[in-house]
């Protein structure tokens, strides 16, 4: 072929390459643009409008959640309360002092307060005047016993003050404080990060007006909260860890100051012991200028009332199977004690009370809670009423029929919540991404090790399958089958060792990618990720720089000893890109304290995992591409021969080498850098160890048992049992 010719070959392969890079380039500036216009309506809206459609938003945000835990089915229970004790609060005329800004005269004061604490007590819906008009300064304190309906009435206060909000005027927002960490957050930074993750729009920058001055834009969630358009509403301070308590009530003062409206829930008893300093452990500390209720049991009238309406009112067979139940619920009988709170009350008509459609006669009689024999305390009958809770939510129902039995359901729940009692030391929060610490650490390295060679092999696999396929349409001795051969790791062993090469069998080969993977697996594992990703993001610094050079020397010289100069110098430089490459492209982690659904999570999350897998794939060919027009013109150049066919050969071959290459790292990195490999791996595990422990559409599972039955609630992306009682519960079952 002439000169003329070759050079005319050279620049048209130098002109794809260059087409496609710009190519590749100008459809990443058109998704840039696309995602600029969709953020173009949220950065237009100032911080009023701002708060206005944050309202909204959690108002349909817990209007849902509030149905589907049927907190107005038949009717709202009532739950009285009465002011909480005076050691537990500081003292009201302190807290007038402190709305007023001096000594108060009381026939100045708003006609709307409370003249002292007893003007607190109250019952239902009362709730949201006690804090809008009673409370001075609207600082509240929750307190009650496990199961007295305190999260129930956080959530019927945000309701009632959404309903009566104006616009422009705070926000009530609900953030559980189990995901605080007081040690080592501020609270201030934690509700802005909260509020951001939980809606992604007020993550942009806020208005101009609102950065005041500063040369660094804040958020609009910060934003927020400095203009103190949102409302906190700190539910379950009980559910840190003890010792963390009095700190958290601290930062919470010092945060939130006493002009802050603001609610706090706890366990009477947790608080009690927070705000009580062991002797020689400093100052008591409480919440300042609060006010506080503590809720009651329920008054047995309306006990017995909701149960026979639940049934289907007065008169009915339903209602009438309650009768001998009724008769003891005002005395102190283990069952009176017992259906005392809205819990217990809402686990005796679901166990108990039939659903449309249904024979009462085939249901559990509720008289059997009667028997002091087999019920002799207030806890057994609990107990009792927690064992029939799952039958019940999971029986069959006319023209209904649930995906899963009660017996698979019991299994999996009890599953999950021994997970949390043993391998999450009693967390109550359950998040999918977390599954992974059911398996031993050395048995998730084995795992992944050996995911990472089954894939190598697979590919290895699929190269044979291409040589048998060209080899029915070309001539076996042609050399363009060379492009087909064996990927990197073979190639190294036939050129180590020739005089072997006869003795390797395929099979042989192939499973020497089980301990290369296992290789491979814990040089990635040096920058893991345990938490789900929301993205990928590029991330240049200098340790990924130098990893890189240094995997391209030392490839580089493996292929110099092993091959040629020629193959030392092409796979140094690809190994070494690619492995920069890869290796800049990490994960943006998501904000586990997110009120995101659990499944949008994990679709992000899964993205994310297969993005990895694209880039390395896409990296890899590219730099075969490359590679191989590099290649073919240094084999002219030394060996004079014919520069179309070794373009063409040395291409075709660095193409698939590379892709075999990029898809391996690519899928590395995914597996090490997002939460979805493990997950998928640890359901597998699982899937084989303990057979139908747990279903195999889990999430569906989850979200069934969240929105149907009513067994677990959500808080952002995690699952919680309805009540920690049933978690503990079911993790002593045998």
């Amino acid at each position: 072929m002439g000169g003329g010719a070759d050079v005319e070959q050279v620049l048209g392969a130098i002109g794809t390459s260059v087409g496609l890079v710009v190519g590749v380039a100008s459809l990443y500036m058109s998704w840039l643009g696309y995602r600029a216009d969709r953020r173009e309506h949220a950065d237009g809206l100032g911080l009023a409008a701002t708060a206005d459609e944050l309202a909204r938003a959690v108002g349909a945000q817990w209007q849902t959640e509030a149905s589907v835990r049927r907190l107005d089915d038949p009717y709202p229970l009532p739950v009285p309360w009465r002011p909480a004790c005076a050691s537990l609060v500081d003292p009201w005329h302190l807290l007038v002092r402190t709305a007023t800004g001096a000594v108060a005269d009381r026939t100045r004061l708003p006609p709307a307060w409370a003249r002292g604490p007893e003007g607190l007590a109250g019952s239902g819906a009362e709730v949201v005047e006690v804090f809008t008009d009673r409370v001075p300064g609207r600082r509240l304190l929750i307190l009650g016993e496990p199961g007295a309906g305190k999260t129930m009435m956080l959530l019927r206060l945000l309701l009632g003050l959404i309903r009566t909000r104006q616009p422009g005027t705070p926000v009530p927002v609900i953030f559980p404080l189990a995901s605080w960490d007081p040690d080592h957050q501020e609270l201030s930074a934690w509700l802005a990060d909260r509020l951001a993750t939980d809606y992604p729009g007020l993550a942009g920058p806020a208005p101009a007006p609102a950065t005041n001055g500063q040369s660094r834009p804040t958020s609009r969630a910060r934003a927020l909260l400095d203009q103190h358009l949102v409302i906190p509403l700190l539910d379950g301070i009980d559910e840190l860890p003890p010792h963390t308590r009095p700190v958290a009530l601290d930062a919470i003062n010092r945060a939130l100051p006493p002009a802050t409206p603001l609610v706090l829930t706890s366990r009477t008893a947790e608080y009690r012991a927070a705000v009580s300093a062991p002797a020689g452990a400093g100052v008591p500390v409480r919440l300042t200028a609060a006010a506080g209720i503590e809720l009651e049991a329920v008054d047995p009238g309306e006990a017995a009332a909701y149960l026979r309406r639940d049934a289907g009112g007065e008169g009915t067979l339903s209602a009438e199977r309650w009768q001998p139940v009724l008769r003891f619920l005002p005395t102190g009988t283990p069952v009176g004690r017992a259906l005392a709170t809205p819990l217990t009350l809402f686990l005796a008509r679901t166990v108990y009370n039939p659903r449309p459609g249904e024979r009462p006669t085939t249901l559990p009689d509720p008289a059997e809670l009667c028997d002091t024999t087999r019920f002799p305390t207030a806890a057994a009958v609990r107990d009792r009423l927690f064992d029939g809770f799952l039958p019940a939510v999971y029986r069959p129902l006319p023209g209904h029929h649930p995906r899963w039995t009660s017996h698979q359901a019991r299994r999996a729940l009890t599953f999950l919540a021994r997970h949390l009692e043993d391998d999450l030391h009693g967390s109550t929060d359950f998040a999918w991404w977390q599954l992974r610490l059911t398996v031993p650490e050395a048995t998730r390295r084995l795992l992944t090790g050996a995911a990472l060679g089954a894939a190598m092999t697979a590919l290895a696999l699929l190269g044979t399958g291409l040589v048998i396929l060209a080899s029915l349409t070309v001539d076996p001795q042609e050399d363009v089958l060379l492009i087909f051969d064996w990927p990197p790791f073979p190639l190294l062993l036939k050129g180590a060792f020739p005089s072997w090469a006869p003795r390797w069998e395929y099979a042989e080969v192939c499973a020497a990618y089980l301990p290369a993977g296992w290789l491979l697996s814990q040089l990635f594992r040096l920058r893991q990720r345990d938490i789900p990703a929301v993205q990928g993001r590029w991330s240049w610094n200098r340790n990924s720089l130098l990893l890189g050079l240094g995997t391209g020397l030392l490839v580089g010289m493996v292929f110099d000893v092993l091959l040629d100069r020629v193959a030392g110098v092409g796979w140094g430089a690809a190994a070494g890109l690619v492995s920069w490459l890869i290796t800049t492209w990490s994960a943006s982690p998501a904000d586990l304290t997110a009120v995101m659904s659990p499944r949008q999570l994990l679709r992000q999350d899964h993205k994310a995992f297969w993005t990895f897998v694209r880039t390395g794939a896409l990296l890899g060919l590219l730099t075969g591409l490359l590679l191989g027009v590099l290649l073919g013109i240094l084999n002219w150049d030394l060996w004079e021969v014919d520069l179309a066919d070794e373009l063409v050969r040395n291409t075709i071959f660095c193409c698939c080498i590379g892709l075999w290459s990029g898809l391996v790292l690519g899928l590395a990195a995914a597996v090490h850098r997002t939460a979805t490999g493990e997950f998928a791996l640890t359901r597998l595990y699982l899937a084989v160890r303990n057979r139908d422990t747990l279903p195999r559409h889990l999430m569906d599972f989850l979200a069934d048992a969240h929105q149907v039955r009513g067994v677990l609630r959500q808080a952002g992306p995690i699952y919680q049992f309805c009540h920690v009682d049933l978690q503990r519960h079911l993790a002593r079952r045998t």
